[in-house]
């Protein structure tokens, strides 16, 4: 069990340990040869994290998740089959719907820029899970034939750039030394100011 005072991760996604399945197995016990089998979940899937253990003469810990919506949902996987997953603890990182400006999805990234005590972008690598969070500034537009409203972000040697039309297209470019690495159209958008003014 758990010390009461330890903080566990909310969630997890499971991951193979092979390239030659994608099959993650869930077990009754922390233990290979008497934890028996009790589901199959597949690289991918994302479970609650209910508890963590490490058994006695085992090198590696291993985590209770819940993979289902039932109470016996329940079961045991060993460290290597998962990949942790916190809620951020700041609140800075973690905005209301009230603060963003604009939030949308590309085949890659999720992106949001949110309004708390200055302007930040966030984005997140749908595959990594890790997000790049900056502040960012909203560039003047002075051309009333450009439609498109632009905010740019800088961190760690990247220029990130969000462009919109309000209720239309938005498109995320990411920069390094001056290159284009990922330019990618968005969908799903949403935000304070991508909604048209009616």
């Amino acid at each position: 069990m758990t010390n009461s005072n330890q903080i566990l991760p909310n969630e997890g996604v499971l991951k193979t340990n092979t390239s030659n399945t994608n099959v993650v197995n869930i077990r009754s016990a922390p233990l290979i040869k008497e934890g028996n089998i009790i589901r199959q979940g597949k690289a991918g899937d994302r479970v609650k994290i209910l508890d963590k253990q490490k058994p006695s003469g085992d090198t590696r810990t291993w985590y209770k998740v819940q993979f289902g919506t039932q109470a016996k949902d329940v079961g045991w996987v060993r460290e290597d089959v998962i990949t942790l997953v916190s809620k951020p603890s700041s609140p800075d990182k973690n905005p209301t719907d009230a603060q963003t400006l604009v939030f949308f999805v590309t085949d890659a990234k999720t992106v949001r820029i949110y309004k708390q005590d200055q302007v930040y972008m966030n984005v997140y690598d749908n595959k990594t899970e890790v997000t790049e969070r900056a502040p960012a500034a909203k560039l003047p537009n002075n051309d009333t034939k450009n439609y498109w409203t632009t905010y740019i972000a800088i961190k760690d040697g990247s220029t990130y750039q969000v462009r919109f039309i309000p209720g239309a297209d938005t498109e995320l470019t990411i920069l390094r030394n001056n290159q284009v690495i990922l330019q990618q159209k968005g969908f799903r958008a949403d935000g304070s100011e991508y909604r048209p003014k009616s």
